[in-house]
C-alpha cells in the first residue's frame, strides 16, 4: 500500500493543481465576459458587425437555469475555446519567464567568475617585459573596465582520500582587480589574505610555539617564541590554495588540510617525463553558485602558479567589460591589438561556453514549440465554436440579409466573433501569466539544494510576452479565416426555408 500511495498522491496533487488552474482561468474569463456583456448593451458601436458579434457571443441564455446563465454568459463551446487559449498563453508566459530567469542566472554566474575576454599572446610568458605595454593598450579600449595578466593552466589535485578530475588552476595577483571581482564576493577575507601570506594558515604547533603549560619558568624567549618563517619554502609553510566548494567536498578537505597538485607536463627523469607535484595548504573555499565551476576551479597567487607550471610570467590576459553587449566589438579590437603585438589567441566567454549557451537556446525554442501546441489546440476549439455558431445562427443571418445586410457584413460578424474569443482568452492568459511571474518574483520560492539555486528565478522579457500574445491572436484569426473560407454561400430564402 505504501508504494501505491507514493504514486497516487503525486498524481492526485497534480490533478488538483490542474483543476485549480482551470477554475482560476474560468473565473477570469467569466469576469472579462461580464464586462463585455455590459459593453454590449450600449448602442454606440461604429461597426454593425462588432455589435452583432458581441450580442451573439455574450447574449447566450440557457432556459431553466437563470443562475448559470448569469454566471456564464456564453455557450459551453465558446467558454472552452477561451479557457484553452488563456491556459496556453498563461503556460507559455510563465515557462518562458522562468526559463529566462534560469538562463539569466546561469549566464550571470559565468560572466561574474570568468574573463569576458581571454587573451593568450604568443610567447608572452617568456617575454614578460612586453606584458605591461600590451595591458596598457588593452585598458585604453572602450568598455574595458579591468585588464590583468594571470596564470591559467590545467592540473589535478589529490588529497589523502580522493583525487579530483582535471581542473583549471588560476594564478592571480594578490590585491588585484581579478581577486576583488572573483574571490571578494564568494570567499572570506582570511582565505584571500592567506594567498599572499600562507604563514597565516600554519598552526602554532607546527611553527614551534610551546603549549602554555609546557613552558618552563625563566625559559629563554627564543625558546618560547621561535622566529616565524616568512618564506613558503621554509619549514612547514606551504603555498595557499583556495578551492571551489564542490571540489573541497570531493577531496574531503577543509581549511588547513594539505592537497597535492599534479601537473602532467612535468620533469624529465631516468624513465622519461614524469608528473610534477607540489604540496599546498587549503586556505578556504569559494562558492560561485555554479556546480561545474565550483568542482573544476582553484586559485593560487600568481607567483605560486608560475612556480607550479614553471613559467617565466603570466600566460593569459583577462579582460572584463562593463557592457557585455559590446563583447564582439571589443574582441575585434583586441584581435587587432594582439596581431600588431606579435600574434596570439583571443577567445570570448561566449566562445568558451558555446555548447552551454546553445543548449539553453535550443531548450527555450523546444519548450516554446511544445507549449505552443496548446494554443494550436485552442485555435481548433475556436474553429469548432464558429462552426457551431454558424449552424445555430443560419436563420438569424438570413434575416439580416433579408433586411439589407450584405454578405461582407455577415462574414465580418464571424470575423469579430473569432477575434473577440481569441482576444478574451489571450488577455486573460496575459493577466494570469504576468501575475504568476510577479508572485514568483516576490514570494522568493525556495528550491531544494540539489538544484544549486536558492530560489526560483524569473525574468519577464517584453519581446517574448508580445510574441506569445501575437501568436495567440494570429491563431484565433487563422481559425476564423479558415471558417470563412469553408462557409457555404446561402441565400436568404435558403436560410429561412425550414422556418
Amino acid at each position: 500500500m505504501g508504494e501505491v500511495a507514493s504514486y497516487v498522491l503525486p498524481v492526485m496533487k497534480l490533478l488538483l493543481v490542474i483543476l485549480a488552474a482551470i477554475l482560476l482561468v474560468s473565473i477570469l474569463v467569466t469576469l472579462l465576459l461580464l464586462a463585455l456583456k455590459a459593453l454590449a448593451r450600449f448602442r454606440g458601436f461604429s461597426s454593425l458587425g462588432l455589435m452583432v458579434a458581441l450580442r451573439i457571443l455574450v447574449g447566450y441564455q440557457r432556459e431553466g437555469h437563470p443562475l448559470i446563465s448569469r454566471l456564464f454568459p456564453v455557450s459551453a463551446q465558446n467558454m472552452i475555446a477561451m479557457v484553452g487559449t488563456a491556459i496556453g498563453v498563461w503556460a507559455l508566459i510563465v515557462v518562458l519567464s522562468v526559463m529566462g530567469g534560469l538562463e539569466a542566472d546561469l549566464k550571470g554566474k559565468i560572466l561574474r567568475h570568468s574573463p569576458h575576454l581571454t587573451i593568450r599572446p604568443k610567447d608572452m610568458a617568456e617575454h614578460p617585459e612586453q606584458m605591461d605595454a600590451l595591458v596598457q593598450t588593452l585598458a585604453a579600449t572602450p568598455h574595458v573596465t579591468a585588464v590583468e595578466p594571470m596564470v591559467e593552466a590545467e592540473a589535478m589535485l589529490t588529497s589523502a582520500v580522493n583525487m579530483s578530475p582535471g581542473l583549471i588552476i588560476r594564478g592571480i595577483r594578490p590585491g588585484g582587480q581579478l581577486e576583488e571581482r572573483w574571490l571578494g564576493p564568494t570567499s572570506d577575507r582570511p582565505a584571500i589574505a592567506a594567498l599572499s601570506n600562507p604563514v597565516l594558515l600554519v598552526p602554532d604547533r607546527e611553527l614551534g610555539f610551546r603549549q602554555p603549560g609546557a613552558v618552563e619558568e625563566n625559559a629563554p624567549l627564543d625558546e618560547v617564541m621561535p622566529a616565524i618563517p616568512t618564506s613558503p619554502r621554509r619549514g612547514r609553510v606551504r603555498p595557499a590554495i583556495i578551492l571551489g566548494e564542490e571540489l573541497a567536498h570531493s577531496l574531503s578537505v577543509t581549511t588547513g588540510d594539505r592537497v597535492t597538485a599534479v601537473v602532467a607536463d612535468g620533469d624529465v627523469g631516468p624513465t622519461g617525463v614524469r608528473p610534477r607535484t607540489r604540496d599546498f595548504r587549503v586556505a578556504g573555499q569559494f562558492t560561485s553558485g555554479m556546480y561545474e565551476y565550483d568542482l573544476r576551479a582553484a586559485y593560487l597567487s600568481e607567483q605560486d602558479a608560475r612556480d607550479l607550471f614553471v613559467l617565466g610570467g603570466p600566460n593569459v590576459i583577462a579582460v572584463m567589460l562593463d557592457d557585455i553587449s559590446e563583447l564582439d566589438r571589443v574582441a575585434e579590437a583586441a584581435t587587432g591589438i594582439i596581431a600588431a603585438s606579435g600574434g596570439g589567441e583571443v577567445r570570448t566567454v561566449a566562445q568558451v561556453n558555446r555548447s552551454l549557451f546553445s543548449a539553453l537556446k535550443v531548450e527555450r525554442i523546444a519548450m516554446f514549440c511544445v507549449l505552443g501546441l496548446v494554443i494550436l489546440v485552442a485555435a481548433f476549439n475556436i474553429f469548432g465554436s464558429l462552426v457551431l455558431i454558424t449552424m445555430e445562427k443560419t436563420r438569424d443571418m438570413a434575416v439580416l440579409e433579408s433586411l439589407g445586410a450584405t454578405r461582407r457584413v455577415v462574414r465580418r460578424i464571424y470575423t469579430f466573433l473569432g477575434a473577440v474569443i481569441g482576444m478574451v482568452g489571450a488577455f486573460a492568459g496575459l493577466i494570469l501569466g504576468l501575475s504568476t511571474c510577479a508572485y514568483v518574483a516576490v514570494a522568493d520560492i525556495r528550491l531544494p539544494s540539489e538544484y544549486y539555486l536558492r530560489s526560483l528565478p524569473v525574468e519577464v522579457r517584453p519581446g517574448e510576452i508580445l510574441a506569445v500574445v501575437a501568436i495567440a491572436l494570429c491563431a484565433s484569426l487563422a481559425a476564423t479565416r479558415l471558417r470563412e473560407l469553408t462557409l457555404r454561400e446561402l441565400t436568404p430564402a435558403e436560410g429561412l426555408r425550414n422556418d
